[in-house]
């Protein structure tokens, strides 16, 4: 009698399975692209939004509710302006696929090619032109508002992932953090310590010791897009290892800038500045979520650095940490939650947002304004032959791995900290090698250690661009020598 009574409702259960496969299956066939999941759900990969390239994830995710056996799931909202051009171009999807990347080789190799062609003086009048209100003290050449304006906003959106780290990723845990960290340091005082050794006044008298600070930074951009093309043959442990070390990385490069490159201080502006920051973080406190808050004193901040002596981007860094941790996203908001199974944050839909106007606008901008280096046989010889473009190239192609990889084994030996799951020495090294990938950062660096020496800050700008393409192309060839990771567990 109880097979009997058994027989019926095992009869439903199939049934009931069957309409909810059907039900998915009609769910994909609408939307192609996407993965349906429960709400809550988060898959185990992180997405670098400066990066442009998702980890360990090759299709973008839809939320969905989750539903009853008679209904299908749910999908959020249609797709805002931020993630499709007027055309209907993804930009998600453009950005995961690295476009990003491209858009900031393309803008360099269209500065180089303009700046060597016969409109070179057009082009340098072009970003020397003044525009802006003179009473207000903001007469600014154009190339001084990309380095001093879109670059803050380029900074909140490095900021705001800096933060994001520190309350929901991986520099939450300090067990987690500790390696990679460990790493950052050795990359930033190892290349520094190269580029002084090249650069003695004792030992030579073209030594330039004002750039000492160039060649300590990565781009995190350029070095996932690299990554990115090879990620199917290393741990997904890399990845994270990557991010966390370049996190800490920007944060050391956004500290000296701050503190290494102010000029005289006006002190009236810089009270101005130290009220503004504290009304931010009050704001912060209160959790305040009206980002036209932020806006309003983040410009103030702004103004007041820059009248005040210290480079102004940090402002976009300051307002970025004075956005609330914990605050909920606004609702509708299609970010991606940094922490697992949880709802997204402002922090996160913040991110969301400002990926592609960082990724696709302001560094493609800044490498137009910035990469017009003159491109004859003596200009690139000096790349190799003066003390500050062997400083710059030997700081990121030896002391960068030197670092990162050097005292990040110490620590591994010395019980410090641990590898992550699957990562060894081979792969310590591989980060290493994308670590010496300088390029945006150590050009916007170069701006700041050079600006008084224009004949050192086109060898430098030079020798970044070219270190940093033979870091990527090394670091490239490594990890197509590794075997793919599929291969691995078919042999295994």
């Amino acid at each position: 009698m109880r097979t009997l009574a058994r027989a019926p409702a095992a009869r439903c259960v199939s049934i009931q399975r069957s309409r909810d496969r059907d039900v998915v299956k009609n769910a994909r066939v609408a939307t192609p692209r996407a993965t349906i999941v429960p709400r809550g759900f988060r898959p185990n990969a992180r997405a670098s939004s400066r990066a442009g390239v998702v980890l360990d994830r090759s299709r973008s995710t839809v939320v969905a509710k989750s539903s009853s056996s008679d209904e299908a799931p749910r999908l959020t909202r249609s797709k805002t302006f931020t993630e499709t051009f007027m055309t209907g171009v993804d930009v998600r999807a453009a950005l995961d696929a690295g476009f990003g990347s491209v858009a900031l080789l393309g803008a360099t190799a269209l500065s180089l090619m303009l700046a060597n062609s016969a409109a070179s003086g057009v082009w340098a009048s072009f970003w020397h032109a003044h525009i802006g209100p003179a009473a207000l003290g903001l007469n600014m050449s154009l190339h001084h508002w990309t380095n001093e304006g879109l670059m803050a906003l380029f900074f909140f959106a490095v900021g705001l992932e800096i933060k994001r780290e520190f309350v929901h990723g991986s520099l939450k845990s300090i067990k987690q953090a500790a390696l990679p960290c460990i790493g950052a340091l050795g990359g930033m005082i190892v290349p520094m310590g190269v580029y002084l050794a090249l650069n003695n006044p004792a030992m030579t008298a073209s030594a330039v010791v004002a750039g000492w600070a160039i060649p300590m930074a990565t781009d995190i951009a350029f070095a996932m897009g690299v990554y990115n093309f090879f990620k199917n043959k290393l741990p997904g442990g890399v990845a994270a290892f990557l991010l966390t070390l370049a996190t800490v990385d920007d944060l050391g490069a956004i500290a000296v800038i701050a503190v290494c490159f102010a000029k005289s201080l006006t002190m009236s502006y810089i009270a101005g500045a130290a009220a503004a920051t504290g009304a931010l973080f009050l704001a912060c406190k209160k959790e305040v979520t009206n980002m036209a808050v932020y806006a309003g004193l983040g410009v103030a901040l702004w103004y007041c650095l820059l009248q005040g002596g210290i480079n102004a981007d940090v402002a976009g860094v300051i307002a970025a940490f004075a956005v609330p941790g914990n605050a909920p996203a606004p609702a509708g908001s299609d970010a991606t939650p940094e922490h697992e199974g949880g709802e997204p944050t402002l922090l996160d839909h913040l991110v969301h947002k400002f990926a592609p106007l960082s990724a696709l606008v302001i560094m493609p901008l800044f490498a137009l304004a910035n990469t017009g280096v003159p491109l004859d046989a003596s200009m690139i010889g000096k790349v190799f032959t003066e003390p500050v473009g062997q400083g710059i190239m030997f700081g990121l192609l030896l002391g960068k791995p030197v670092g990162i990889a050097g005292l990040s084994w110490l620590a591994v030996k010395a019980k410090v900290g641990t590898l992550p799951n699957g990562m060894n020495n081979v792969h310590l090294l591989i980060v290493g090698l994308l670590g010496g990938i300088g390029f945006t950062m150590c050009l916007f660096l170069v701006e700041m250690a050079l600006a008084g020496n224009a004949a050192a800050a086109n060898t430098g700008k030079l020798a970044v661009l070219v270190s940093s393409t033979l870091a990527a192309l090394i670091g490239a060839g490594c990890m197509a020598r590794l075997p793919d990771r599929d291969a691995k567990l078919k042999t295994a």
